[in-house]
């Protein structure tokens, strides 16, 4: 046996990857002879023949009385290999980010995605780098294992690229290992500072109050099954309210469909197709591309703006409580056009005095005359301000269309009676009812407006 194990002795840890030299106790007066090459033989007597310490062996050469245990051996450590994970593709955060125009009822947003995004990534567990011990046997890794993400409701797998994707619009839901698009998203009570506003890309289903203050926004429809108070609810489809909405004169509803509506109070609406009312319309600006139904409640106060009919069971009241029925112009939008153009007129007549105060300037000498100078420059500043002011006028009217339907093929029907101080507009036509009429429609005929018996 090699005389060095007279001397000392090997530790081998229990993974094989490292080994410790340790010293025996001895007689002092015994004399070691050793070289590298007896310490390697001694090494390889033992089976380590692999990440031999050159530094540990310069050391023992040096000084044999080195404070044991030396670590003489250290093996390649193993690199197992990493799990597969995944990568989303979209922020999963609810936090809303503050900035300068926060509303302080935004407290939380809607992870929502649109059909055919990305929504995410599997990546591949990675299978490691194998060791080897102070033996010189190799160790195998301990691969990674692989990650389980399931395609749920509206959510579609591409192979190839090992991702999924959105199959319709909605909220991102991630249920266990299943990853899902909810196109409806749900409140279970009314709206409060829990919920805060709502802005979602499918609909949204409020099972309670939106109360004053609060914001619902959807791409698709807008379900409430309570009331609205001075709210707003915008939807890009259709807007069913079970109640109804008590306005205060701030509360609007505007959908790119149809509303849906128990009643409306002190409220501004606007549907894009048909206005559907199962009570009364009081004191409201509402607005209906198409139809404008209230048959079984009264209309009264305010202005109703139809693009094809409106049917109601009464009009106005026994209080003469003035009430506006217009067919074919959105009334709000054509006040703004005709109080746009009469600015327009008072600033083109601005324009037109100060051009000739300009040109009256313009015929005398002053370079020697300081306040004319001063004059002509206000003046020319002027001129500059009004046209700036006229070109955006001219924009925002080229814009303005108040027109929403053909006043020639629109009608009113009463169901029971139309009163005095209604008045029914078709386009540029007005006729305002003095006297109280029963189960009437109307309509204009050669630039007239008729009231007809109602037969059906």
């Amino acid at each position: 046996m090699n005389q060095l194990d007279d001397f000392f002795y090997i530790e081998i840890s229990d993974d094989q990857m490292s080994a410790k030299l340790h010293d025996k106790e001895t007689e002092e007066d015994q004399e070691i002879i050793m070289d590298e090459s007896a310490i390697r033989s001694f090494l390889d007597a033992h089976h380590i023949i692999y990440g031999i310490e050159q530094e540990t062996i310069n050391l023992l050469l040096s000084d044999s009385k080195r404070a044991f245990p030396l670590v003489i051996a250290t093996g390649l450590s193993v690199i197992d290999g990493e799990d597969g994970k995944i990568q989303y593709e979209l922020n999963l955060d609810t936090k809303v980010e503050r900035t300068s125009g926060w509303n302080f009822r935004d407290v939380m947003r809607i992870p929502s995605v649109v059909k055919g995004q990305k929504l995410a990534t599997i990546i591949n567990p990675t299978q490691g780098v194998e060791g080897i011990n102070v033996s010189g046997n190799p160790v195998p890794p301990k691969p990674g294992r692989p990650v389980t993400l399931i395609p749920g409701k509206n959510v579609v797998y591409r192979e190839e690229n090992m991702s999924f994707y959105a199959a319709s619009d909605g909220q991102i839901s991630i249920i266990g290992n299943y990853i899902h698009i909810q196109p409806v998203y749900e409140v279970p009570e009314s709206l409060s500072m829990k919920t805060g506003n709502l802005n979602f890309v499918g609909t949204i289903v409020i099972h309670g109050n939106v109360p004053a203050g609060f914001e619902v926004k959807a791409d698709r429809d807008v379900k409430i099954f309570g009331m609205i108070e001075a709210g707003t609810v915008t939807a890009e489809g259709s807007v069913y309210v079970s109640e109804g909405l008590a306005g205060q004169g701030t509360g609007s509803i505007k959908a790119g469909e149809n509303i849906t509506i128990g009643y409306i109070s002190q409220g501004n609406v606007y549907a894009e197709k048909d206005l559907y009312a199962e009570n009364s319309i009081l004191h409201s600006e509402c607005v209906a591309r198409g139809h404008i139904y209230c048959q079984k409640g009264n209309i009264i106060g305010g202005t109703l703006s139809a693009g094809k009919a409106v049917e109601a069971k009464d009009i106005g009241n026994h209080l003469s409580t003035k009430t506006e029925i217009i067919f074919g112009v959105n009334k709000s939008i054509s006040n703004k056009e005709e109080e746009l153009k009469a600015k327009r007129k008072k600033l083109k007549d601005t324009l037109r005095k100060l051009e000739l105060i300009g040109a009256r300037l313009d015929t005398q000498d002053i370079s020697s005359n300081p306040k004319l100078r001063i004059s002509l420059l206000r003046q020319k500043n002027s001129v500059s301000k009004t046209k700036e002011q006229l070109t955006e006028i001219e924009d925002t009217l080229s814009r303005i269309n108040s027109h929403i339907g053909s006043e020639k093929e629109a009608h009113l029907t009463v169901r029971n009676f139309i009163h005095q101080n209604t008045t029914v507009a078709f386009g540029k036509y007005q006729k305002k009812i003095i006297n109280t009429h029963h189960y009437v429609k109307m309509n204009l005929i050669n630039n007239e407006i008729m009231i007809h018996p109602l037969f059906d």
